[in-house]
């Protein structure tokens, strides 16, 4: 197992039991036995820094990470079957279970005040996968840790969207700039904020997040877009623009962050 991960240069993964509580969506879940979950993390944080003043997420200036999940699991699902001779089925996003509480009963990190999953490695940069297969392990889940709870991240929060633990989804300034309509005050809100597609402020500000390492996978760090503007996003083809993750939304959406951000600093 460690050397298909490290072909990929992925060093955090866990193989836990199957747990039924950590199921989400059955329907999801393949035919079959199914005894493990080998869940694991997936570094997006480039070294490259924006040169524009647009603020959109590092998640959303790299390429979106359902495609890179897409060839991953080409890859890995027949190595990891062919090894362990059983079948394996690969999951992101669009998955039966509940990956964060996967991995943090794996052990691969503590969740914040935030909500977010924080390794100790790569912080809370990470996007999460899981396999499942009818391999039997004896490694079982650990108990699910906190943060250090030093409430920066919500003390900083421009929309005082987090709770404990939680995430006050109509307060959360990430969510308002991915609405399709907006209300004049919200838009105020976002643009106010500084921001025009997502928010890390609330990682930016973290103390876990402070020695979190650049990810290891060019997939990202190749593809990391330093110099947004209006002009650059109407330029786009539509093949191009639907390759990150802002694509969920027309570009109107964020055409539409990005002038009201413009006329806020010409203000």
């Amino acid at each position: 197992m460690k050397q298909i991960f490290e072909k990929e240069n992925i060093t955090e993964y866990s193989l836990i039991t199957f747990d039924n509580n950590l199921v989400i969506n059955p329907r999801l879940l393949p035919d079959g036995e199914i005894n493990s979950i080998l869940v694991f993390l997936v570094p997006y944080r480039s070294p490259s820094k924006p040169i524009d003043e647009y603020g959109v997420s590092a998640y959303a200036r790299v390429k979106d990470y359902h495609g890179y999940m897409k060839g991953l699991f080409e890859r890995i699902v027949p190595a990891l079957s062919k090894k362990y001779g059983v079948p394996f089925y690969g999951f992101a996003d669009h998955s039966p279970l509940n990956e964060k509480l996967c991995a943090a009963k794996g052990g691969l990190g503590v969740i914040g005040k935030n909500s977010l999953l924080i390794n100790e490695k790569y912080g809370s940069f990470v996007f999460i996968g899981v396999c499942l297969s009818a391999l039997k392990t004896d490694n079982g889940c650990v108990d699910i840790r906190s943060c250090i709870n030093c409430g920066l991240c919500a003390q900083s929060c421009p929309g005082s969207a987090i709770g404990d633990g939680i995430i006050l989804a109509e307060h959360c300034l990430s969510g308002l700039s991915q609405k399709k309509r907006v209300t004049e005050e919200e838009q105020k809100k976002v643009a106010d904020a500084g921001l025009c597609w997502g928010c890390d402020i609330c990682q930016n500000v973290c103390p876990l997040n402070k020695k979190a390492l650049m990810s290891p996978i060019p997939y990202f760090t190749e593809t990391f877009l330093d110099n947004l503007s209006p002009e650059c996003i109407e330029a786009m083809s539509d093949e191009e623009y639907s390759k990150y993750a802002f694509s969920w939304r027309k570009k109107e959406v964020l055409l539409r962050n990005m002038h009201a951000l413009d006329m806020k600093k010409s203000q």
